[in-house]
């Protein structure tokens, strides 16, 4: 039995077209189907295909003719989000310091109270028979607490002596960045017709260059954790 592919009637043997839109009749809608659902996916494929390369191209010409338009805050914090991450010793003490208080003050307010329990000075409403593991489970617990308190205490007393240095060194690459690295002499460095992205970029790698030159000791992810303040301090003034 013959079908008309577009309005999906059935008609008798013997006629050839449909009498309602007039297309030439099929002997199967189900290869009608898959042809049509086939050209579907063809054109939607060299729509988004179309549309992808109008969109490089319009980003390419924008390019070419420099009219892109790049935020400088955004840039340099993508810049310092690829930096190595950094924590200074001055902020590791604090955090130690911090710890070892927390816990000191834990334990120790702690077995004070179990002291009192155990003296009956402050009463819990325990059994007899379970006292004894209640005592047990959190004493223990709380000696650990104030042991490891006086052991993170005496750690940052450590992390103290090295953090002065830190900062001592932090001080003096800042006073030479201050004293030694200019406009002129970054840019003398960096082809200016750049876009301000790789301008960007290329200044704090010569920042980075002239003061690893000079502190061939000092860590190159404490350099990175400072380019951005010197470079702040020479293009923003």
């Amino acid at each position: 039995m013959p079908f008309c592919p577009k309005c999906k009637y059935e008609f008798v043997d013997g006629i050839k077209k449909c009498n309602e839109c007039g297309c030439d009749l099929v002997d199967n809608l189900d290869d009608i189907t898959n042809e049509s659902d086939e050209e579907i996916m063809d054109n939607e494929n060299i729509i988004n295909a179309e549309l992808e390369n109008a969109n490089w191209g319009e980003t390419y010409e924008s390019l070419e003719d420099g009219n892109v338009s790049v935020d400088k805050e955004d840039e340099e914090s993508r810049f310092m989000s690829s930096a190595k991450t950094y924590q200074k010793l001055s902020d590791k003490y604090e955090d130690v310091k911090s710890s070892a208080y927390t816990l000191i003050l834990v334990g120790g307010v702690g077995l004070f109270v179990m002291i009192l329990q155990w003296i009956n000075v402050i009463k819990f409403p325990i059994s007899s028979q379970t006292k004894w593991l209640f005592n047990s489970v959190l004493g223990g617990m709380f000696i650990i607490f104030l042991a490891a308190g006086i052991v993170s205490f005496m750690h940052a007393k450590k992390v103290k002596i090295e953090a002065d240095i830190e900062d001592k060194l932090i001080n003096k690459i800042n006073q030479f960045a201050k004293e030694n690295i200019t406009k002129e002499i970054i840019d003398k460095e960096v082809p200016q017709d750049d876009h301000v992205e790789i301008l960007f970029f290329n200044r704090a790698e010569v920042i980075k260059n002239i003061l690893m030159h000079e502190f061939e000791d000092a860590d190159e992810a404490l350099i990175d954790e400072l380019i951005e303040n010197i470079y702040q301090s020479i293009y923003e003034e």
